[in-house]
């Protein structure tokens, strides 16, 4: 474990990454951290200090880090502002003398270069001589990955948390990392035992609570950001890395609300903050190396060896892209310049999302119909970076594709989720669909409300007319979630055990009519559900956003239909 733990430690930037793990395991080991690290304060060298006892000496010391990223070199030990020697003589020249308060004046001081690496051979006599010349000021360390890996093993997942089962089910799921088919099953029973879930989501008796629950939610991310690490060798899935640290974020969630509220404070403060984050990072891995690809022809699928896997990877990615765009365009944000700077992330994203759809045709035929998820989350993703031609663009060929799809009984986008029925009776390798795959669709429902959103009223009159004079025993409809929604939805496909469905939808012929429908949707009770959900008051949206694609419940319509009349604007 220390071998694994260490490789992941090597993967971790200085700022926002390795400096939020440090605070953490320095509380397990009896530090009361007393500066954090805070992006744009000068810090004299110091990123994080710490009160304590030092376990060997029994004396109470003043430990301060400095936090580096990767291995130490000559250019790193002594090179320019920012460099390791720099930073101590920092400390002893400011920190250790006019930044002291009082309580520490009498304590002992220890620095310690903390870093994900190593330290070069090229430098350690120079490290040497300098710990030597300066052992009467300070007690100076180096703290390189394989010693914080055992300080993370000793301190973080020790033996009441990190049990031999869990040892062995991530070993199995790293073996199995780089298999595109795999469920991660070892992955998640690792999580449920850690969480105290069973397989329903239910609390089991005598769950955790205080520090237990905090090394638990440790546990499950350090085991999905070891498990993400490992698939982005060469030999790995990156996609099953991504998946993994979002049911780890997800189930976690999900978990943290059976606390109470101190528990919950403290967990969302701690571990889960560091979750959110680690979303961020794995995310945006993911989208370096799926980015190329975007903006050349056909490239996504260029290994598909029929038009049903294009139409599953093209989705899948459509949807992936749309949740990321939509993290960081709804990321909280505590000043204009912090959130002007997420916006224009989240924009570089659109611009790769509107590239996928511009290169690949399939883009415009969905071959499951719960790719109406996919398209639902780019199209509230285009619409909010305010990409309106670009989301009527697609949206007109969605309804060509599909329109004919029904029409001609081929390339329909299947009403079950099985398939082996996409390629017997579906209609996309010969033949026509069946009856049985082509009696409900939230395919049309989807189209047919955005096309009144998007002010395409034109396009919204063509389907209702077809629906009923062309497919009239297409049963089109819509899942509406209920109050108990977050009882469900970050922990597995929430439609299957709550809320409601509105079918049949019969179409009015015109779409002021059907807009007047979509606002009564607005005010009812089913429009209060969402603005209720936990992650909402909480500020992150986009958890919710991410929980509908990874599990593949609909998107509840009515976040969707709130943009009604709003697209002018």
């Amino acid at each position: 474990m220390k071998l694994v733990i260490s490789e992941y430690l090597r993967t971790l930037k200085e700022r926002d990454e390795l400096d939020r793990l440090l605070p953490d395991l320095l509380l397990e080991m009896g530090y009361v951290p007393v500066a954090r690290p805070q992006t744009g304060n000068r810090q004299y060298g110091v990123d994080i200090a710490a009160r304590g006892k030092n376990a060997e000496t029994g004396s109470d010391e003043l430990l301060l880090l400095v936090v580096k990223q990767g291995d130490i070199g000559r250019s790193e030990w002594d090179s320019g502002n920012q460099s390791v020697r720099q930073s101590i003589n920092e400390i002893f020249d400011v920190s250790s003398k006019s930044n002291l308060e009082p309580q520490d004046k009498e304590r002992s001081i220890r620095i310690v270069v903390a870093t994900g690496g190593d330290m070069k051979q090229t430098v350690q006599e120079n490290w040497k001589g300098f710990v030597n010349n300066n052992q009467a000021k300070a007690c100076i360390e180096f703290w390189g990955a394989d010693v914080i890996a055992t300080l993370i093993e000793k301190y973080l997942l020790d033996e009441h948390v990190f049990l031999d089962e869990d040892r062995r089910d991530l070993r199995r799921a790293l073996a199995l990392s780089g298999d595109s088919e795999y469920d991660r099953q070892d992955l998640h029973r690792l999580f449920l035992r850690a969480l105290d879930l069973n397989d329903n989501g239910e609390l089991l008796d005598k769950p955790k609570t205080g520090k237990a629950l905090l090394k638990a939610l440790r546990i499950v991310n350090l085991s999905a950001q070891t498990f993400a690490h490992w698939t982005l060798r060469d030999d790995g899935d990156t996609r099953q890395g991504l998946v993994a640290v979002e049911h780890a974020l997800l189930w976690s969630w999900h978990r943290i609300q059976f606390a109470d509220e101190k528990n919950k404070k403290d967990a969302l403060d701690g571990p889960f903050s560091a979750m959110w984050w680690g979303y961020y990072r794995f995310a945006k891995q993911y989208f370096a190396r799926i980015q190329p690809y975007c903006f050349v022809e056909n490239s996504l699928t260029r290994f598909a060896s029929n038009g049903v896997e294009s139409s599953l990877v093209t989705f899948e990615q459509i949807g992936i892209l749309a949740s990321i765009a939509l993290y960081l365009a709804l990321h909280p944000a505590p000043t204009e310049e912090e959130k002007i700077s997420w916006l224009s992330n989240a924009g570089v994203v659109i611009d790769t999302l509107e590239a996928l759809l511009k290169n690949n045709g399939v883009s415009s035929s969905p071959c499951l119909d719960r790719h109406s998820q996919d398209i639902t989350l780019a199209l509230f993703a285009l619409f909010g970076m305010g990409r309106l031609e670009i989301a009527k663009e697609w949206l007109r060929k969605l309804f060509r594709n599909v329109d004919y799809a029904y029409k001609a009984k081929k390339y329909v986008p299947i009403a079950t989720d099985s398939l082996d029925d996409l390629i017997e009776e579906g209609g996309w390798l010969g033949g026509q669909a069946t009856d049985r795959m082509m009696e409900m669709s939230w395919t049309l429902a989807t189209i047919a409300g955005w096309s009144v959103i998007l002010g395409m009223d034109d396009l919204y009159e063509v389907l209702a007319k077809n629906a009923k004079d062309a497919y009239p025993n297409v049963c089109i409809q819509l899942w509406h979630p209920e109050k108990d929604l977050y009882q469900y939805l970050y922990f597995q496909p929430a439609h299957f055990d709550s809320g409601a469905t509105e079918a049949p939808i019969h179409l009015p012929p015109t779409a002021e009519e059907y807009r007047k429908q979509m606002n009564m949707i607005i005010e009812s009770e089913f429009g209060k559900v969402f603005f209720d959900l936990h992650a909402t008051k909480a500020g992150l949206v986009a958890l919710d956003f991410i929980a509908h694609r990874h599990f593949s419940t609909p998107v509840s319509p009515v976040i969707w239909y709130s943009l009604v009349d709003k697209s002018t604007t």
